[in-house]
């Protein structure tokens, strides 16, 4: 692939996770719910996904059933917990700013990183952290006297970047040399396999019986623009381009999130909430420019 055109891949990558959030609100006021929705959503995400490996890949495929047990940690701690939280704070709070706080991710993965590893942050690093907590303050509104503050989305959007946080760690420590196409394929069926479980205990069908024809095709969104295209589009991106450089072209998924949700959900930030997001991207940007170890897609 050119240059050119893996550049491309990646912003229109971005752009495709950039529309989970919106999907989501619109899901909800169909009467959608985030439990059942992610359930449906990671086990069609991961047939399609395992079909095109079993035609283009099938000995990786195969290959990934003796490492189930990771993937299955990373799918319950990491990747599944974070998409619970994440679903539920879009309950609460607005799709630009529940995108925003989950980009806190790179920041608390640099300081655990630093903390595991035993090494001293450098000067970028701290300033990068520093911005993106700072950018997270403004934007949940915790520095604005006139805001008033959902704490319960914004702890939910938090806990879901801690959760992506402890995904990208592990995944680099338990599964580095796996295929990435492979290790999101078995995330998913193993998130759906256990959102499934947790979807029964707390009382709520599975049965899709009473869904909308709208609410079917926003589903159907779900899993073929943030969930496959984005993360075939950035893998490929990936191969030409190398992690660290696709990583920080990545960073531009909050802003495409912002616009997408004022022009459809019609959503507005206040000015102290735009200075939060400038301080985020800013942040994710420093974050990420030194390093790359991350290949794995932001997306949850």
């Amino acid at each position: 692939m050119r240059r050119s055109t893996a550049l491309l891949a990646v912003i229109v990558s971005s752009a495709c996770f950039a529309t989970l959030a919106v999907l989501a609100r619109l899901a909800y006021a169909e009467g959608g719910h985030p439990l059942p929705l992610l359930t449906w959503r990671f086990a069609i995400a991961a047939a399609v996904m395992a079909a095109f490996l079993a035609v283009r890949q099938p000995r990786a495929l195969a290959a990934g059933v003796g490492d189930i047990p990771r993937y299955a940690l990373l799918s319950l701690t990491g990747y599944g917990a974070a998409s619970i939280c994440f679903f539920f704070s879009l309950r609460h709070i607005s799709a630009s700013v529940a995108t925003l706080l989950l980009y806190a991710y790179p920041a608390i993965v640099a300081v655990a990183e630093s903390a595991l590893d035993r090494e001293r942050l450098p000067m970028s690093r701290i300033a990068a952290v520093a911005l993106t907590f700072a950018g997270c303050a403004l934007a949940a509104g915790l520095l604005d006297s006139d805001a008033v503050v959902n704490v319960s989305g914004v702890v939910l959007a938090l806990g879901a970047a801690l959760g992506y946080a402890l995904f990208t760690l592990l995944s680099a420590r338990l599964v580095a040399d796996r295929p990435r196409l492979v290790l999101m394929t078995y995330t998913f069926a193993l998130s759906a396999l256990g959102i499934a479980v947790v979807t029964l205990l707390t009382g709520e069908s599975l049965v899709p019986a009473g869904w909308t024809p709208r609410l079917w095709i926003i589903l159907a969104l779900m899993v073929l623009l943030p969930t496959y295209a984005a993360v075939v589009l950035f893998l490929s991106g990936v191969r030409a381009l190398g992690p660290s450089r696709a990583a920080l072209i990545s960073t531009m998924e909050p802003v495409f999130t912002v616009v997408m949700a004022g022009v459809v959900l019609s959503e507005r930030m206040t000015v102290t909430q735009w200075a939060g997001a400038l301080l985020v991207i800013g942040g994710i940007a420093l974050a990420e420019l030194p390093r790359g170890a991350r290949d794995v897609p932001a997306v949850v």
